[in-house]
Parts: C-alpha cells; structure tokens; sequence
C-alpha cells in the first residue's frame, strides 16, 4: 500500500514539474514588436469623455480581458489598477501621465534572451524625464508572444534605477505549495491509520 501510494506521489510531482517547464519549440521568431506596441497605445491611451470616462469600455473586467491577451496577468493588473479606476458602474482613465512609450520609428535594440524570450531597449530624451532608458521584456506564452514585463523602466541619471521584474511563477508556486501541503495532510492521515 505504501509503495503504491509512494509511486502516485511521485508521478503527480513529476507531473506538476512538467506544468512549469512548457515544450517549446526550436524558434518563434521575434515578437511582433511594433504590433504589440500599438495594441498597448491602444488599450492604455483610451478615448474618453471630459470627465475621464472611457467610451470603449464599460467596465474593468472586458478591459482586463483585452489587456491578458497581449500581456502577463502581474503586468495588466499593474496597468489596470494605476491607469483606470471604476466608479458608479462606469470606467475611467485616472488624471495622470501615461507609461513611457516606444518609440518604433527610432533605434532600439532587440536582444534574444532565450528562444521564448527577448530583451528590448530603447535610449530616448524628453522634457518629463530627461534621458531615460527604456527596458521591455517579451515572453513567448500559449502560442504567442506578450509582454512579459512593460512596466515603466526608466533608468536616467536623476532617477536611480529600474523597477522589479513582473513576470512571475507566483501561480505554479501556488499550486506547487498546495500540493506539498495536500501530500503531508495525506502522509498524517495514512501514518495515523497505520499505527492504529
């Protein structure tokens, strides 16, 4: 009874390993970086009444829904909750400055970090930050590329360093810990049964 029950602990961790190693293919190809940029300056600079309230959108969650399929879900909650608020059923663009954007008709350096992922970086200047570098990270997730992290790293001489990464293996971590703890719970109950 032990060694069948050993031998479905194991094949069950072995299985969820495997959730967190996804098969990839040899090459994906570059992300589509102007493409995804202007999905983004879509879903970021919405047009909106006189008092902020977006026309396109009636509510956060069909924005969020629009902002998952181009982005990692850290990154779009992160755009969601400091760029749109909800009041009285209806959505609204906060009253702030915008993310940096790409500019795509100037130089940028587009570095492969792995077969699923690259590094962008762009030099720029302007009046709100002065010189800033800006930092892009595109994931290759369920089939196509996103932005596995577009939070506004800005590195310029004033400013003093870059944000954290948002991408995150928060949720297999999750479930990774869940099913730790669901063995133990089942390795007690099975120990307290045997010394009965």
């Amino acid at each position: 009874m032990l060694k069948k029950f050993s031998v479905v602990v194991v094949m069950f961790l072995v299985a969820l390993t495997g959730l967190h190693n996804p098969v990839f293919a040899d090459n994906h190809g570059e992300p589509p970086v102007k493409e995804l940029e202007q999905q983004f300056k879509d879903l970021i600079y919405l047009e909106t009444t006189e008092d902020g309230e977006v026309k396109k959108y009636d509510s956060m969650d069909r924005l969020e829904e629009e902002m998952k399929g181009i982005m990692v879900w850290p990154l779009a909650d992160h755009y969601l909750d400091t760029y749109f608020e909800e009041r009285d059923g209806k959505l609204y663009l906060k009253e702030m400055d915008g993310p940096v954007q790409l500019n795509t008709d100037e130089d940028y350096t587009l570095e492969k970090v792995s077969d699923d992922k690259y590094k962008l970086t762009q030099h720029g200047e302007n009046q709100l930050r002065g010189e800033y570098t800006l930092t892009i990270t595109y994931s290759y997730e369920a089939g196509k590329w996103v932005y596995g992290d577009r939070m506004n790293h800005v590195s310029s001489s004033e400013s003093g360093g870059e944000l954290p990464d948002t991408a995150t293996s928060l949720p297999i971590v999750m479930a990774s810990g869940g099913a730790v703890m669901a063995i133990g719970v089942l390795l007690l109950i099975f120990r307290r049964k045997s010394t009965v």
